[in-house]
């Protein structure tokens, strides 16, 4: 018989045996480890709060979060040559490693900067948690400029960049989009030749493993073959629908599945990658320990500084070990470099592959001299903040939910809170015949990822009458495209970021597009009368001159609370730094297998495409190779 989580807490909740059953470990096949970064004192959560100490205490002590028979250990050791190096194990290095050590006579090295992932992360609701944690995130922020002036130290947008096993894929809202047909065309027309949606398809599907054909998608458009899964968290908080409800009376379209091209624009609960209540990342589905795969070897906390190239040729990468000690490594076949769309131009650079007169400023000698950096795009907008006024502001998270998440793998920790629901739609620059909606909508709110005491209907204090919302809206075709470069040829030194946001003025046009979507949102019966939505003064303050909701107030507030996403590709595109099959040109054996090389921008979240890119990427090796 199943016991309300919130009646078996009253039972129990102060006697021994309740705190014993909580801290105590499981007994496992395999010790348990203390792992990773800690959800104790975070960005989101600062303070030292016993109650997140002890919930820490309960994830890192269950057999089934803490997984220690798949714990990926570092090699203490390794050999002096392989036959491949993949440097970065994020959304495409995980899947590229691991699928070339499907071939067991391949020997396969994949070195990452950061370490394991924290036990912390696999619940969802943490989502946001790590962001701005050091040991997770390479803490990257753009040159200053004129946007995010939100930002009171002034140093420019913050891109939380994953430093760990499973790069950014540990990081992000889970979300599985492919992406439009008409996107694919798009890289087709900048030189991506046989990278049509046709032609990539097979490659979608090899990685995705959907739980709901058939009772929510079809098998015409999903697979449930992969390995990674797919399906919609197993909760949605009240929040979602009254939210649907809002956009219903607004007449914007509501949808089943954002994937399926007969309906590419509307507003739906997004698929993600999700099972059994945690978040899934390519390098946990893709990596695994050594004694399962003997001729894969994962060296953690390692950062390469330099692939090494000789007679235009990539024969290894040097780097610095966890002892602060240099390395070198030898590849008999191939490097390939999984960073992403900053750390892998950044390598290349220091290689002598980039741009000539940047290489010769440093006195790095060149080797080939492409647009390594020159086209950094990324998705961005604005967020807008909120203050649902007749709404108590209470913490999600409590004992309550924590027995929930305990006994059945259910309820609030199992998802993002609103952040699962997300929205397509086109501006008034948008081809509407390309099926290609050029706005995204995010909301955020009602995470369960934080709490001082635990104790149900905890009052969250942060000076409001009412409960905070926010909401995004992003521009995914942006005419502004930037670059990135070095600061100096140290290594060590991370380069420095130039979005460029709105210097084209159709972005503009596009984000005020997008607000005048929310406005409808802001102005509907349910919000405006059921919950009294006002927004928030605090956030509109440098703002304050000019009308709410105006063209100028929307700049405005776009510059100052600009939303930059974190979805930065086409540093080494196909076409101009690297060919179809994603070799470096004018050097063998180098290929970059990454966000880099996507020319043009996805509509939608990209890590189903960059996924692609990664199986096709270790498809062409293996078509080289065996």
């Amino acid at each position: 018989m199943y016991i309300r989580p919130a009646v078996f807490l009253d039972n129990i909740v102060n006697s021994r045996i309740a705190a014993k059953m909580i801290l105590a470990p499981e007994h496992c096949n395999c010790p348990l480890v203390d792992q990773g970064a800690s959800i104790v004192d975070s960005y989101i959560c600062p303070g030292t709060f016993y109650f997140m100490i002890l919930l820490e205490a309960y994830l890192k002590g269950r057999c089934n979060i803490a997984n220690p028979c798949t714990t990926i250990k570092s090699v203490d050791r390794i050999e002096p040559e392989y036959d491949f190096i993949v440097v970065g194990a994020g959304a495409a290095g995980a899947i590229v490693a691991g699928r070339l050590s499907e071939h067991n006579k391949f020997k396969v090295l994949i070195i990452e900067a950061g370490d394991v992932d924290p036990v912390g992360s696999r619940p969802p609701s943490f989502y946001r948690t790590f962001w701005r944690d050091s040991h997770l995130t390479w803490n990257y922020r753009t040159v200053p400029d004129n946007y995010c002036l939100d930002q009171e130290d002034g140093l420019g947008c913050v891109w939380p960049r994953g430093k760990v096993l499973g790069g950014t894929t540990l990081l992000n809202g889970m979300m599985y989009h492919r992406g439009h047909a008409a996107d694919y065309e798009d890289w087709v027309n900048a030189g991506a030749t046989n990278w049509s949606w046709e032609e990539n398809l097979p490659f979608f599907d090899k990685t995705e493993g959907n739980k709901q054909i058939g009772t929510l998608v079809s098998a015409q458009h999903h697979s449930d073959k992969g390995p990674l899964p797919v399906q919609q968290f197993p909760y949605q908080p009240d929040a979602i629908y009254e939210l649907l409800n809002a956009i219903n009376e607004t007449g914007l379209p509501i949808i089943n599945d954002m994937n399926d091209p007969d309906t590419p624009d509307g507003f739906t609960i997004a698929q993600t990658f999700n099972e059994n209540g945690q978040r899934y990342t390519t390098a946990r589905v893709f990596l695994r320990p050594e004694s399962e795969l003997p001729n894969l070897h994962v060296k953690l906390n390692s950062r390469v500084t330099r692939v090494i190239i000789e007679d235009n040729k990539a024969t290894g990468v040097e780097f610095i070990d966890e002892n602060g000690e240099k390395q070198t490594v030898l590849a008999a076949k191939e490097v390939i470099l999984s960073g992403g769309a900053l750390n892998s131009p950044h390598l290349l650079m220091l290689s002598g592959v980039g741009p000539k007169e940047t290489l010769e400023q440093f006195d790095i000698p060149v080797i080939a001299d492409l647009p390594v950096g020159q086209n950094l795009r990324n998705h961005y907008g604005v967020t807008l903040y909120f203050v649902l006024t007749k709404l108590v502001n209470t913490e999600v998270l409590d004992w309550s939910t924590v027995l929930d998440y305990l006994l059945v793998r259910q309820g609030a920790m199992t998802s993002t809170g609103i952040t699962q629901l997300t929205g397509l739609l086109y501006s008034s620059l948008a081809d509407k015949s390309r099926k290609q909606p050029d706005i995204q909508f995010f909301f955020n709110g009602f995470y369960a990822e934080c709490s001082h005491t635990g104790m149900v209907n905890e009052i969250f204090d942060d000076g409001h009458m009412g409960t905070n919302i926010s909401a995004n809206a992003a521009i995914l075709l942006p005419r502004s495209i930037g670059n990135l470069t070095l600061q100096s040829a140290d290594p060590l030194d991370p380069p420095l970021f130039y979005p460029n946001y709105f210097s084209h003025p159709d972005d503009l046009v596009m984000i005020r597009d997008g607000v005048r979507y929310l406005q409808q949102l802001f102005n509907s019966d349910t919000l405006q009368n059921k919950y009294g939505i006002e927004l928030d003064s605090l956030t509109t303050e440098k703002c304050k001159d000019n009308e709410d909701w105006s063209d100028e107030w929307i700049e405005c507030m776009a510059r100052v609370n600009t939303d930059p996403q974190n979805h930065q590709m086409g540093t080494a595109a196909i076409g101009s730094v690297v060919d179809t099959e994603l070799n470096v040109l004018g050097v063998d054996g180098l290929r970059v297998i990454d966000a880099s090389v996507i020319p043009t921008q996805m509509t939608g979240n990209p890590q189903g495409a960059i996924m692609m890119v990664a199986e096709r990427g270790a498809h062409f090796i293996k078509e080289d190779w065996i």
